[in-house]
């Protein structure tokens, strides 16, 4: 029975890998989050080997469902509200996607503070995120993302900030 069940998320997740972004076949993605220190300003978490840098809260990484896989993705990619951004980048989380051997394939590295992210590969992802869904995705797995501990209230915060569209003169 494990063994079917196994097989059936395995297949579920394999079916995500036909998503645009990363474009490389992955089974598992896992959530990541790092401390907050004054002493260390990260510009990156995931170095050139995949590795990370030291600091990492849950080493072993906390495994997205189906659904939130989906939901990340949706993040990511596609249209989203425009917002303001800030120069500085000193991430606190990650998303790292594994193939079936276990190995890191593509990963993607999101500051909340300054709303600017690193990824791997770059093609296909969208200029804007979708914050409130990554900070969603983050809470239930119960991983910190900065000042803001409450989804909902990150939302609304977040929400309040958008760039609003200069609206259209009027007729003249």
């Amino acid at each position: 029975m494990k063994h079917t069940v196994f097989l059936l998320l395995l297949s579920a997740l394999s079916l995500l890998a036909d998503e645009k972004w990363p474009g490389v076949a992955f089974t598992e993605v896992r959530a990541y989050a790092w401390k907050q220190s004054e002493k260390e300003d990260y510009r990156a978490l995931i170095l050139e080997d995949k590795s990370f840098v030291p600091g990492v809260i849950n080493p072993e990484g906390a495994i997205l469902t189906p659904e939130e896989v989906k939901q990340l993705l949706a993040a990511i990619t596609g249209e989203h509200p425009r917002y303001s951004r800030a120069s500085c980048y000193v991430p606190h989380n990650a998303f790292v996607f594994y193939d079936a051997a276990k190995k890191p394939v593509a990963f993607y590295e999101v500051c909340f503070a300054c709303r600017r992210r690193r990824a791997e590969p770059l093609k296909g992802l969208a200029g804007y995120l979708d914050f409130p869904a990554l900070a969603a995705i983050l809470a239930a797995h119960k991983l910190s993302w900065g000042a803001d501990e409450d989804a909902t209230e990150f939302k609304k915060r977040f929400d309040s900030e958008l760039i609003k569209e200069e609206a259209e003169p009027p007729e003249k």
